[in-house]
């Protein structure tokens, strides 16, 4: 496995020149015909797709997946049955793009978008990087090259370095161009565009955070909002936003993330989305408990009245997620409030699966009270 993600690495970082003679796909026949250094690529990045399904990397919703496919082949229509787009089931603000025409999409950056306009802007961007041939006009340089033969890659680097650094600004640049004239073409609102582009940016000032985001770095991101607005302000049209259907389908992969979130001690992500109410009204009732538990994560002063609050707004707001009863029984057990923790173990128990882990658990909670 080392030497399939190593080799894999070699398609998506930083390269040191671009190769010439190189042609860009017009059409879906053109990738029947490629040149033998292509053909390698092709199979890296094919051997880096087996890679991220062994590793259980892949969200299985196939609503939502086949959801993105259909944008995309919107966008591009020529190209049918040659991009394929798949949900990655990370929590990073990302997307990236292989060069054998997959794409992959974070429930992380999908949580974070509004509605269909906005998702089609970064499908249009990333299909630019496969049909331009990107990753074969960019090769790795020696020093990187180096650097990452010491040892084997963990997925969620990999995956970072193949949409965030893999690529030159001027191909970042050309991706942003292309991309907005398919997102005009095919009757999407353009003005959307620079809207996830301005989430992502006030998500890393807000949390001062360091790892690679989507398009890179904070000034990077500022540029990108720029542009797109640059790019969107003589339209007049009224094109296509699409924000119903897409947060319908948007609402388990969102409560996932937070879930997921929570899961990699991420909560202060968990707690910028859920006390801010312009993000928050994109989320199902049931991010309450999330933002409880986010709140018992950090166990800062005054958390644990914060988290008790926010649990009690999830019963409230989402009185049939079980998940709620169960945090608030342990609540007041601790508490030594013997009635509440009571009602709220059965309450549980009402609600839960069969199968739920934590059965087992207020039964036996319920027996000590």
């Amino acid at each position: 496995m080392r030497k399939i993600l190593y080799l894999a690495m070699l398609s998506f970082v930083s390269g040191c020149s671009t190769m010439e003679g190189v042609t860009s796909f017009t059409s879906a026949r053109d990738t029947g015909s490629l040149h033998e250094n292509e053909r390698r690529l092709w199979h890296e990045a094919a051997e880096f797709d087996s890679t991220i399904e062994r590793s259980d990397q892949i969200y299985k919703d196939s609503k939502a997946t086949a959801y993105l496919q259909k944008t995309m082949d919107k966008l591009y229509p020529e190209f049918k049955g040659k991009i394929n787009v798949r949900i990655n089931n990370s929590t990073e603000l990302n997307a990236f793009a292989l060069p054998n025409g997959s794409i992959y999409f974070n429930i992380g950056l999908l949580s974070r978008m509004e509605n269909e306009a906005q998702l089609a802007a970064i499908l249009g961007h990333e299909a630019v990087h496969f049909i331009e041939k990107h990753s074969f006009q960019e090769r790795v340089s020696t020093k990187n090259m180096a650097a990452f033969s010491v040892s084997s890659i963990p997925f969620s680097t990999l995956a970072s370095m193949s949409s965030i650094s893999g690529f030159s600004q001027e191909l970042e640049l050309e991706a942003d161009k292309m991309g907005y004239e398919r997102l005009v073409k095919a009757g999407y609102d353009p003005r959307e565009a620079h809207k996830i582009f301005q989430h992502l940016a006030d998500e890393v000032e807000a949390l001062g955070i360091e790892e690679p985001y989507f398009f890179s770095s904070h000034p990077a991101l500022v540029d990108r909002i720029e542009e797109f607005k640059r790019l969107s302000a003589n339209y007049k049209g009224k094109g296509r936003i699409g924000s119903k259907t897409y947060n319908s389908l948007m609402t388990q992969i969102r409560l996932d993330a937070l879930r997921n979130d929570i899961g990699r001690d991420r909560f202060k992500s968990v707690i910028l989305v859920m006390e801010d109410s312009k993000k928050r009204k994109y989320y199902p009732a049931a991010g309450y408990f999330y933002l409880g538990e986010a709140y018992s994560r950090r166990d800062e002063n005054g958390d644990a009245n914060k988290a008790l609050n926010a649990y009690k707004k999830a019963v409230k707001k989402a009185p049939k997620f079980s998940p709620t009863y169960m945090r608030l029984g342990m609540q007041y057990m601790k508490s030594n409030d013997k009635s509440k923790a009571k009602y709220y173990f059965k309450r549980y128990l009402s609600l839960a699966p069969r199968d739920a882990g934590d059965r087992g658990y207020a039964k036996q909670y319920l027996k000590s009270l």
